[in-house]
């Protein structure tokens, strides 16, 4: 069997499997949350009913007219099967938009773990963490700048099986979560992310810093034997401790400099 078949084979198992999320400490609640939660509440509960309330009526509306301007007699067993039909594309994408919800989710609550894991174990440490770079079509989840460099950091957030071993391999190349191959590489990704932070801090602040790019795991454990690979990959235990023996040093000016434009950069996109 090829390796793309083995890959299918071993996806369709893992599916059926029993899984659990990988976050043991969940975060603490974000600054707003509860006002976030009370917009979305007002939006679903008091303006959603009403938009489509307005829909149906134009639709009923739209449907009486057809038939005054051009004299057609009801026609109701065509609009039973356009319902049904419409029932069940409803429903198939119901399933799907749930497990990609699901999936979205999972990443959210990783990166907030992260993230206030960051914040709790690195800021005493005289780093500065930013999170949520927004690039044109992509986002950096956590930077970090601090006296012993720059670090910009990708979250992975994956469930994990209830029962048996459960690891992720980086041979310095490339992962496998569990013995899969991710469908999109997040050594490729954490470079090219690292990448844009250096040339957007050159652009910002005239001076060329190196950004190392990481790849998190949170909660799984990562068998990681490669020496001094060029992206690290972790879990978020251990990356205080190889951020605090890094040895790109970044003077306390310069520590305030990049965050003071990367500040900057993250409320103009926000604008």
């Amino acid at each position: 069997m090829t390796e793309g078949g083995r890959r299918i084979r071993g996806k369709e198992r893992m599916s059926k499997q029993e899984t659990k999320s990988p976050i043991k400490n969940l975060p603490m609640r974000q600054p707003g949350q509860s006002t976030r939660e009370k917009i979305d509440k007002i939006f679903d509960d008091e303006v959603m009913p009403y938009i489509l309330a307005v829909l149906g009526t134009f639709i009923m509306a739209f449907y009486e007219w057809v038939h005054v301007v051009f004299k057609q007699p009801p026609q109701p067993i065509l609009m039973t099967v356009l319902f049904v039909l419409a029932v069940l594309l409803m429903i198939r994408k119901f399933f799907k938009s749930r497990n990609r919800f699901r999936q979205m989710r999972l990443g959210e609550l990783g990166e907030q773990a992260v993230g206030q894991y960051l914040e709790e174990k690195l800021r005493p440490m005289g780093c500065q963490v930013l999170h949520d770079i927004l690039a044109a079509d992509f986002n950096v989840d956590h930077f970090v700048v601090g006296p012993t460099g720059l670090f910009c950091i990708e979250t992975k957030t994956h469930s994990k099986p209830e029962r048996g071993d459960s690891r992720v391999v980086y041979d310095g190349e490339k992962v496998t979560v569990n013995g899969f191959t991710p469908d999109r590489d997040p050594v490729v990704q954490a470079r090219a992310e690292a990448k844009w932070m250096s040339d957007l801090i050159e652009q910002s602040t005239g001076k060329r810093f190196f950004v190392q790019p990481v790849v998190l795991y949170p909660g799984w454990y990562v068998d990681n034997n490669c020496q001094r690979p060029e992206v690290w990959v972790l879990n978020e235990t251990v990356i205080p401790t190889f951020i605090k023996n890094a040895r790109n040093a970044v003077s306390p000016e310069d520590v305030a400099l990049v965050t003071y434009h990367l500040k900057r950069y993250v409320i103009s996109r926000d604008k």
